[in-house]
């Protein structure tokens, strides 16, 4: 399950070409409460990420034939994607045609058997039914969205809607045409940026520069009024409501979804600023008024809107997107509600935490956001035919095994910042504090700093993952160190317990937090290209054979048994040395003596 938000943060800078969309994570299908489908434009592929573990991914799918990996004018670039519990096809769009991709099996069956081997035997083909009439090829066609029980299914085209079966597409489909235009939606002519179901599945969402409306698909009697050529809608005017924010400066909106029935978060930035000319987004709140049956009270929850775009993390006006970010998906869980926005520019994926006051009676005017990093060199992954790059792929490089340094107990948190952590790690010999990848890696196996032991406790690490973004106009990646970039002054916290699994955010290297120390990599024998045990059954094994080596005979079944019992845990003090295969404590520094790490066993 995604954690919700976790801690406070800050600020950094950025800017994107002129009429730009970027490159990057364009859309996101959340498959259930831990993995999400992200189509990413800079890789052209669809990434399998896996939010518990901090961004790593599990599966993906290159969207072109790889033999036209040099010509970038001839892949899909994707901009929208959605499918269904069910369905045994992921659909997308690019600003040019809609795509059909077949399942070996839904989705959410890979997710719930924890298993996305089968995702790589997808095949993809175009999808534009002859109900349809035909393609403009204008470029302007924008999402689709499916019911997430296939009951219906849509694509928008910037002036139209044309509906379709989610669960058996066909060219010749009886339900595919034509049902709306933004006439008939009550756009007043204004072009249609997004779409999406509500929760309820009785209503599109249509987004326009400075309307969201409101189109009923599911009528009182359950049926549906587009199949009788009838569009009822409502209109919500968002700039209206919200452009008082920015002292009566006009304001475009990218994206809109509802969340609990009553509260409608809404995507997007100022037209004008006179700090740039190209505004990060950000995330605001309206509130639905039963009584006055009307929306009201415009927020602004999360992001500026009005200064550059940035990568910060943090709690509402702190946290800062891209200026690119131009979709919101909703978390499907009924616990909690986290927004998922694809940050285009960061190459992210940014979750809003909105539960507060969507399930509360708490009023606040600010939403606490975090990121998912997932981005580990992917383009370079991918497409550079050299090694070390040629041996690798997606799932592999998103975990980096090896050998780590780390102490627990609630005397080994103290306030640092990344410097210091860094110099805590250059003390003892090991080096340097963590990358995100070495982390998933360590975090995977249970290997990593404890407060008590308790797999509800949270830990939190300093990583030497990079918050650095940048506008790239097509596929590639961010030039390393370029004065076009941003966010150089920033790194990742990472912050994981065993049960919530693991959360990232992007903080300045000078802000002090409370954290432990976590290091890798330089320091210790064999750190580099260690062999390390990557499953319980595996380490149960190697620590059935150090006990049987050294236990009194008529012990062995208890001793081992206990042993496995305790592998994870904090160990009391009496622990005998030999059954601390994890080496944790005897490895460990008293922080207030110089210890010499170099050449002993490390983890």
């Amino acid at each position: 399950m995604i954690r919700r938000f976790l801690l406070p943060i800050l600020a950094a800078l950025a800017s994107p070409a002129e009429g730009s969309t970027g490159a990057g994570p364009r859309s996101i299908y959340p498959i259930n409460q831990r993995f999400m489908a992200v189509a990413d434009s800079s890789v052209d592929a669809i990434l399998i990420v896996d939010a518990n573990a901090g961004g790593s991914i599990v599966g993906h799918f290159v969207l072109h034939s790889r033999n036209v990996d040099s010509d970038h004018s001839k892949w899909l670039n994707p901009i929208s994607i959605s499918s269904c519990e069910d369905c045994k096809h992921l659909y997308l769009t690019s600003n040019n045609m809609s795509y059909k991709m077949a399942l070996v099996r839904p989705l959410k069956d890979m997710a719930d058997n924890y298993n996305f081997d089968d995702f790589k035997k997808s095949t993809i083909k175009f999808f534009w039914p002859s109900g349809w009439g035909q393609n403009p090829n204008d470029r302007q066609l924008k999402g689709v969205s499916i019911a997430r029980d296939g009951s219906s299914a849509y694509v928008a085209h910037a002036e139209a809607v044309y509906s379709f079966d989610g669960m058996n597409p066909d060219d010749s489909d009886p339900k595919a045409r034509k049902v709306i235009t933004t006439e008939d939606a009550g756009i007043n002519g204004e072009l249609i940026n997004n779409i999406h179901h509500t929760h309820s599945l009785k209503n599109l969402i249509l987004t326009s520069d400075h309307y969201t409306s409101f189109v009923n698909i599911l009528d009182d009697t359950d049926e549906n009024p587009l199949d009788r050529d009838r569009v009822v809608a409502y209109q919500l005017p968002l700039d209206y409501h919200c452009n008082y924010l920015y002292d009566g400066v006009k304001m475009r909106f990218f994206d809109t979804a509802i969340v609990a029935g009553y509260y409608a978060f809404a995507l997007g930035q100022a037209t004008e600023s006179e700090e740039t000319d190209h505004p990060g987004v950000a995330i605001y709140r309206l509130t639905w008024d039963d009584d006055d049956e009307q929306w009201h009270s415009c927020v602004q929850i999360a992001g500026s809107g009005l200064e550059e775009a940035q990568w910060v993390d943090g709690m509402g006006y702190d946290a800062r997107f891209s200026a690119t970010a131009h979709q919101i998906s909703v978390m499907p869980t009924d616990d909690y509600y986290l927004l998922l926005i694809g940050d285009t520019d960061n190459r992210a994926v940014r979750l809003v935490d909105v539960t507060t006051p969507t399930i509360t009676d708490y009023v606040t005017e600010a939403a606490g956001v975090s990121s998912i990093a997932y981005n580990e060199d992917l383009y370079q992954v991918l497409y550079n035919k050299e090694k070390p790059w040629s041996a690798l792929t997606p799932e592999s490089v998103s975990k980096n095994d090896g050998k780590s340094y780390f102490h627990s107990g609630e005397d080994s948190v103290y306030s640092m910042n990344f410097d210091e952590a860094q110099d805590e790690c250059g003390r003892i010999g090991v080096g340097r504090v963590c990358t995100l990848p070495e982390l998933r890696a360590r975090f995977a196996r249970g290997q990593y700093p404890s407060i008590d032991g308790d797999d509800e406790s949270w830990t939190t690490v300093w990583t030497a993952q990079k918050c650095e973004g940048c506008h790239l106009q097509g596929p590639g990646k961010c030039d390393v160190g370029s004065s076009d970039n941003w966010g150089q002054e920033y790194k990742m916290i990472a912050n994981f317990s065993p049960a919530e699994g693991m959360q990232t955010q992007c903080v300045h290297t000078d802000t002090a937090w409370e954290a432990m120390s976590m290091c890798c990599g330089l320091g210790g024998p064999a750190v580099l290209g260690a062999k390390a045990t990557t499953s319980a059954s595996e380490q149960a094994k190697k620590n059935a054979s150090i006990s049987a080596g050294v236990i009194v005979p008529v012990l062995i079944i208890a001793m081992v048994a206990y042993a496995l019992y305790m592998r994870k845990r904090q160990k009391p003090a009496w622990w005998p040395s030999f059954l601390r295969s994890d080496r944790r404590e005897d490895t460990g520094h008293a922080p207030h003596r110089e210890v010499d790490l170099r050449g002993r066993d490390y983890i």
